[in-house]
């Protein structure tokens, strides 16, 4: 097969939970998508802040590559340490308001990008590039019910006064978020296609 999500209808090798069956290419790409992910991180706290804040990025790149090719569980565990460690300031100096805040900013804000890894997207697929969009979006959403939950408990003083809470807590994550998802899926796809095609099967 050419990648380890290769057949549509299996569900429990696109979780692939039991981290005692993974191949070290698993924990290499793991490896490298963490190490990338904060990198990228670093980069957009550089960028220029969104009108009503938050800042357009790349860091869920890596991490929806390790979902997609990895599976779900893989995923989880790059964005759980991924967040961590930028949680840690190895990303950027992270914005931490309360412990609880940080947890859902943070580590599972990040983790929730593995659940990416439940819409399978075999390169050969006829609809590769739906699928792949479909992924990101799945990953994108889990992401956003931290970060909401994170503004709607945490941050809902400084909504404006025609704006109520939650509806301030949605439109400061989406947008930074849709944006980046857009993007994210953009180069998504090319280079799942071209890792694919240099490294078949060596995930998994």
């Amino acid at each position: 097969m050419s990648t380890p999500l290769a057949a549509p209808s299996d569900l429990h090798a696109r979780l692939n939970p039991n981290p005692a069956r993974w191949r070290a290419p698993v924990l290499a790409e793991i490896g490298v998508a963490v190490a990338l992910s904060l990198v990228l991180s670093y980069v957009a706290k550089l960028l220029p802040a969104m009108p009503q804040g938050g800042s357009f990025g790349l860091e869920m790149l890596p991490i929806l590559f390790v979902a997609l090719r990895c599976g779900v569980v893989p995923g989880i565990v790059a964005g759980a340490l991924s967040g961590a460690l930028q949680l840690a300031g190895l990303g950027g100096t992270p914005y931490i308001y309360h412990p609880l805040q940080a947890l859902l900013d943070y580590p599972l804000a990040f983790a929730a990008l593995g659940l990416g890894g439940l819409v399978p997207a075999p390169p050969a697929d006829p609809h590769f590039g739906l699928r792949v969009g479909a992924a990101v979006f799945v990953a994108t959403a889990g992401r956003f019910v931290f970060h909401f939950l994170s503004g709607l408990l945490f941050f809902a003083e400084y909504a404006p006064a025609w704006e109520t809470p939650w509806l301030y807590s949605v439109t400061y994550n989406l947008i930074y978020l849709v944006p980046s998802a857009i993007v994210t899926a953009i180069l998504l796809w090319p280079l799942l296609r071209a890792y694919d095609a240099a490294f078949p099967g060596e995930a998994g």
